[in-house]
């Protein structure tokens, strides 16, 4: 009881550790003072203040707070962009209630985050989900397909919003594009938790291009913003260089009422919002509109210093490219451009070692032992997420690292997959509106209240209004057997199902 978050985080940052999981700043107190900030870090107590007069009130903001706001509507190239000082889990569910009427209808994939879930709670939403497509080559949860959205469309005409997540947790990125062509033809508001992606409006320009002219010059694109998406929520704490719990919501067309969003989230943030997250977003953009050129230039060439060294080590799978996704069939008539284009983020760097017998989790602690933590164990693979704060030596560091591991383990198998993405899916039902707490073993056939959701990465076993199975409750247990943190699941073993009327 004497160790506290104090004591931890003490012990921790004393440690000589490479970070390669959020945040995107990695601690590094360099990165803002080489851009001119450093004062901020070293006076960060005297910046804790609240809303008082000339510091602007985030409830309605008319003054620095509003420039702010008008800064990254600029930098992003959107109508209108909120502050979020409770995450992008706040700019989720405020983007939901602010499009869909009580009662009414939403489209979501099955791999949406929690927050989305519990939009569905607040506003008395039906949940249509879209099962995401899992990438053949690797076994990974990757795209929300057209041909999916299209056909869930048709069948509910009646819903007012589709919610997609791209790129998911592991960087796997949908064709916001023709989504949004989709989502737009059957008049719904097209959201897109672009959590993870927040640096991919920067990477979307070239940067030889930049450099030359001066101004923006687009490449390929990937940032929802670009591709015809309404709402886009950004976590800037996640790979650029704000605080945690930091982030921002970009309102991109006129199809979206900025008054309706504006007014969930009064409802769904703290009346007494942090200015040192405040600051940092402010600081963020600056540093980003400024010098985002040089950072992003030196963030690509880095990972490809990775990703080609990466290729050399034996027994070392690396999550690359993508190639074409339509197969040439009369299908492919429909969504002629739909493809993985560039494959996912690169960014968001997914390694196993399992074709030497190492699983994610012992090649986890085997990094870890090396001083380098990662972000995410899923299944066989381990996410290591870079940021705008990695240096050419953090990579240099995992290299090495790598390949002593991969010389001291020979040539072995593993029986392990990325469980996350083997779960059997449900049947669905009408979310219940009232609740019940049975044992998980008992729940075959029962309506399911809370998602089940495995931490991490946050993403659901099974969604709200999904109907139990023995198969699905087989799944569930195995994963407790084995350590798997799980939301949804009571210390007890119990679950919430729908009330038995």
């Amino acid at each position: 009881m004497d160790k506290t978050i104090f004591n931890f985080l003490k012990e921790y940052s004393n440690d000589e550790h490479i970070s390669f999981h959020m945040p995107g700043h990695k601690s590094r107190r360099d990165i803002f003072a080489r851009y001119g900030y450093g004062d901020f870090l070293n006076d960060i107590i005297k910046y804790d203040v609240t809303e008082f007069p000339g510091a602007d009130a985030l409830y309605s903001p008319k003054s620095v707070l509003r420039n702010v706001m008008e800064n990254y509507a600029d930098l992003y190239g959107v109508r209108n962009t909120e502050l979020l000082v409770n995450g992008s889990s706040a700019g989720i569910m405020a983007a939901v209630l602010a499009t869909v009427p009580i009662g009414g209808k939403l489209i979501l994939g099955r791999n949406s985050h929690h927050s989305a879930y519990s939009a569905l709670r607040l506003g008395g939403i039906n949940p249509v989900y879209v099962q995401p497509e899992i990438e053949p080559s690797y076994n990974l949860s990757a795209e929300i397909s057209p041909y999916a959205l299209e056909d869930a469309c048709r069948a509910n005409p009646d819903a007012s919003a589709v919610l997609v997540t791209s790129p998911n947790y592991c960087g796997m990125l949908s064709d916001i594009a023709i989504l949004a062509d989709t989502a737009h033809e059957y008049g719904m508001t097209l959201i897109v938790d672009q959590a993870h992606g927040a640096h991919l409006k920067f990477f979307d320009y070239d940067a030889k291009s930049l450099r030359d002219s001066g101004a923006f010059v687009p490449h390929i694109s990937h940032a929802a913003e670009t591709l015809g998406a309404d709402i886009v929520i950004n976590s800037t704490h996640k790979t650029l260089l704000s605080f945690t719990e930091s982030a921002i919501l970009n309102i991109c067309t006129d199809s979206v009422n900025i008054d309706a969003v504006s007014e969930a989230l009064r409802m769904l943030q703290t009346t007494s919002p942090s200015y040192l997250l405040m600051t940092s977003l402010d600081i963020n953009e600056k540093i980003m509109r400024s010098n985002g050129t040089d950072i992003i230039k030196s963030w690509k060439e880095d990972l490809d210093y990775f990703y080609k060294n990466a290729a050399k080590i034996s027994g070392l799978t690396v999550v690359q490219g993508g190639g074409e996704r339509g197969t040439g069939g009369a299908d492919d008539e429909c969504f002629p451009l739909y493809r993985y284009r560039e494959g996912p983020d690169v960014t968001k760097i997914n390694i196993s070692m399992a074709g030497l017998g190492v699983s994610g989790e012992r090649l986890e602690k085997e990094l870890r032992y090396k001083g380098i933590v990662s972000e995410m164990i899923h299944g066989d693979y381990l996410l290591l997420m870079s940021g705008a704060g990695n240096k050419r030596s953090d990579y240099e560091r995992l290299l090495t690292a790598l390949s002593e591991i991969a010389e001291s383990y020979g040539v072995g198998h593993s029986t392990r997959r990325a469980r996350s993405f083997d779960a059997p899916v449900p049947e669905t039902s009408d979310v219940p509106t009232e609740a019940e707490l049975v044992p998980l073993y008992e729940a075959d056939g029962r309506v399911l209240f809370d998602p089940i959701i495995t931490y991490p990465p946050g993403t659901p076993v099974a969604c709200p209004g999904e109907i139990m199975s023995l198969e699905l409750i087989s799944y569930i247990q195995e994963l407790l057997a084995e350590g798997d943190r799980i939301s949804g699941v009571d210390d007890e073993g119990m679950i919430k199902v729908g009330a038995t009327p």
